[in-house]
């Protein structure tokens, strides 16, 4: 299961970067800066990345982080979440919710962005998750979700984007009323943890931008797999 997580991590990873650029889905991968046709040894989830030490072979450039960040969380979230539900029907949607909440940590990370196509597929597969667990809570709780973000964003202007507040909908729906407001501060204490010490070192300043859209995701994946029954 953690080789297939890196598998469709790799698949991920294309998805966060072409999805908000509109770009076709078919197609070689190509270097984004040089336009370089990828080879296979390049495409090896994890391992290429971390020997060509996070550039292009050809012009050097960076590649971004989000490659390695969805390749390892899917691979990690489809593992866990295995030994939690098994490989049966409800399992496997919950790996596949799991891995577009992946996706969408991609998208933060490489364009500050959580793509409309990505929310609603992911709500897609939330609702049938919700088949089975109670369509009344997922609902309570999306509303919970979106009404505490959105206040946020209200009382203070610029403090989220709206994709924030449509995924904190979309988490909402998905782990049901009781555990949204769980998931959502324990976002906030995941990127507190990221965010304070970066600051002390100045490497991060309050007026930066901060990819909540990562801390929401691995919150999300963890209350799932933490607090879901069997």
């Amino acid at each position: 299961m953690f080789l297939t997580g890196l598998c469709l991590g790799s698949f991920g990873g294309m998805l966060a970067a072409r999805v908000p650029e509109g770009e076709p889905l078919t197609g070689r991968s190509r270097c984004p800066d040089c336009g370089r046709v990828l080879g296979p040894l390049e495409l090896v989830p994890v391992l290429s990345y971390l020997l060509q030490r996070g550039r292009c072979r050809r012009c050097g450039k960076k590649i971004s982080p989000a490659y390695l960040v969805v390749e390892l969380s899917t691979a990690l979230s489809f593992l866990l979440l295995y030994r939690h539900f098994g490989l049966g029907l409800y399992g496997a949607l919950h790996m596949i919710v799991a891995f577009h909440f992946c996706v969408l940590a991609g998208t933060d990370i490489m364009y500050g962005l959580l793509p409309n196509k990505v929310l609603l597929s992911t709500a897609l597969f939330a609702f049938l998750v919700r088949l089975a667990a109670g369509l009344a809570d997922g609902l309570w709780g999306a509303c919970v979700g979106f009404g505490l973000f959105y206040l946020v964003a209200f009382i203070k202007p610029g403090a989220m984007g709206g994709g924030d507040v449509k995924m904190a909908a979309v988490i909402g729906f998905y782990l049901g009323l009781h555990k949204t407001l769980p998931a959502l501060g324990l976002a906030f204490i995941l990127s507190s943890v990221y965010c304070v010490p970066l600051m002390i070192l100045g490497r991060l300043k309050r007026t930066d931008t901060m990819p909540l859209g990562v801390f929401l995701s691995l919150a999300t994946i963890l209350m799932s797999v933490l607090t879901w029954p069997l």
